[in-house]
């Protein structure tokens, strides 16, 4: 096989590689939009959960006082990963963020129940010394969301009931700006004091007044697991829209450099058709000269 031969295949399958980093680009950018749309749905849900909370607080005020005095010392923590390649650091520094956030506050828990989403997630956190009891595979898509958050919240729920999860983290990446993520950490349990002195003296949004039925504790009690519920969608949502932006960040360093390998190909192969080009012209002349040098000296 000729030089420009041999260099030609390798533009062909760089040209193929381009298409396939273009169109996993598209892809990535298709499915920021989703996900960040999913977590701005969410935002009417979470009113929603809030006016039942202020509702049972205005009604109830003891509640309020009976959450801020309760003593938090058993520490949970579910871990947002991938396990789908292609995304860059994603997992990292997500793990890392968990890493640094379980040293600082392990430390006053009496044992800390560790979940990780994505076995990419757990070979990390083992990595760092840390012990995971379980893991949930992340969800491939916006409709497997639910499935794999009633899975979490089975986790959940076992933990409240053993008394393992009255500190509960979501550690999680979130979209910033363009293609760009953070790692985050959102404490969940308990609720914030202050958030609850806030939302039971906030002013409600109608003249029509809500009657609340049933046990205030017992309603508690499903508001609690609803806020848990709607913050492991968030968490969801936003793990998927991150890890797609850094998909798309490292599609399009890939695609530079794919860009910049074919351009240097196309330019070698320019070359080298030139080269064979020359070459055979050179060939025809002297194939020329010679049949034109016997025929001077047969005439002589």
């Amino acid at each position: 096989m000729s030089r420009s031969a041999r260099i030609g295949r390798r533009l062909d399958a760089a040209e193929t590689l381009h298409t396939v980093v273009s169109t996993m680009k598209t892809l990535a950018s298709v499915r920021i939009g989703q996900y960040r749309h999913a977590v701005a749905a969410l935002e009417d849900s979470n009113r929603t959960i809030e006016l039942a909370l202020q509702t049972l607080l205005r009604r109830n005020p003891e509640l309020l006082e009976a959450e801020g005095e309760r003593e938090a010392s058993g520490l949970a923590m579910v871990v947002f990963g991938s396990d789908r390649g292609l995304c860059g650091p994603f997992n990292e520094r997500v793990a890392q963020h968990a890493h640094g956030l379980l040293g600082a506050r392990a430390g006053a828990a009496r044992e800390t129940a560790l979940l990780a989403v994505g076995r990419r997630m757990v070979r990390r956190l083992e990595g760092r010394g840390w012990s995971v009891e379980g893991s949930v595979d992340p969800p491939g898509s916006l409709a497997a969301v639910e499935g794999a958050m009633m899975e979490v919240l089975r986790h959940v729920d076992r933990w409240r009931e053993q008394g393992r999860a009255e500190r509960l983290f979501l550690v999680h990446a979130r979209p910033t700006s363009g293609a760009n993520y953070e790692a985050y950490a959102l404490q969940l349990l308990p609720l914030d004091p202050s958030w609850l002195h806030a939302l039971h003296d906030r002013d409600w949004p109608s003249r029509r007044l809500p009657v609340a039925f049933g046990d205030a504790r017992d309603l508690l009690r499903g508001l609690l697991r609803q806020l848990v519920a709607h913050a492991l969608v968030r968490a969801f949502a936003a793990s998927q829209a991150s890890e797609n932006a850094a998909r798309l960040a490292a599609m399009e360093a890939a695609q530079r450099n794919v860009e910049e390998r074919i351009d240097a190909l196309r330019t070698e192969y320019q070359a080298a058709r030139q080269s064979a080009i020359t070459a055979e012209l050179l060939d025809i002349q002297v194939a020329y000269l010679a049949v034109g040098g016997e025929g001077t000296e047969r005439s002589g």
